[in-house]
């Protein structure tokens, strides 16, 4: 019995047969381009391999022994010494330098402070040839001290009498200073007595080779209530 296909069948053996071809050409047509490319990137490879040895070609074609550069000359010898010395004229006028001589000393100036002179203290003498008097003699000093004399008040309550002894300076001119009390009795008799000292006329001064001088004089000022 003989078997017979379809048209519909044979419709698709034909498709199952142009798909296998079209297949077979894409994948031809891609392996081509493929080995296409890989040639092109070996071809691009030799390229660059060529030109970098051309380089180191041209880099080890430098000469590497040259000859050294010949030495300069040496230079020419000094002329020869004359015996004649040439004097030439110059116009300019030379500038002396000044010369140090380190040997000799140099005197160093130090700035002296000026020394002010202390007036001078004339001495006081305590023994003279001649001592001061009070104007008139030790009978018008007495009456002097009397009359000014004003006995204080608390003292007269108290009932403080005594010897005050005053002691001063009279000065070349008779002038009295520098009035103290060596001995005292109360500080109301003491100040007493030191104000009707310092209260005196100018003295006659003492005297010493016959000049007048400054002398000490100790003064008894005896305090009593009447």
């Amino acid at each position: 019995m003989e078997l017979k296909k379809s048209p519909e069948q044979n419709i698709d053996n034909r498709k199952w047969v142009f798909m296998m071809v079209a297949v077979i050409f894409v994948g031809a047509l891609s392996l081509s381009l493929t080995e296409y490319r890989n040639m092109k990137l070996i071809e691009k490879k030799k390229d660059e391999k060529k030109v970098s040895r051309t380089d180191d070609d041209e880099i080890m074609d430098l000469p590497e022994n040259q000859p050294p550069p010949p030495p300069p000359p040496p230079p020419p010898p000094p002329p020869a010494p004359s015996d004649e010395i040439e004097i030439k004229e110059n116009d300019d006028e030379i500038e002396e330098t000044p010369v140090i001589n380190n040997d000799e000393p140099v005197e160093l100036i130090e700035d002296i402070p000026e020394i002010k002179e202390e007036p001078k203290v004339e001495e006081i003498f305590t023994i003279v040839e001649e001592q001061p008097e009070f104007p008139g003699g030790f009978a018008e000093m007495m009456s002097f001290i009397q009359k000014n004399f004003e006995y204080p008040a608390v003292a007269r309550e108290m009932g403080d009498q005594g010897t005050v002894y005053v002691q001063f300076v009279v000065e070349k001119d008779g002038s009295i200073t520098q009035v103290t009390v060596v001995r005292g009795v109360t500080t109301e008799l003491d100040n007493e007595a030191k104000r009707v000292v310092k209260a005196m006329p100018k003295w006659k001064p003492g005297k010493q080779r016959g000049r007048s001088v400054r002398a000490r004089f100790t003064l008894p000022v005896r305090c009593k209530l009447s």
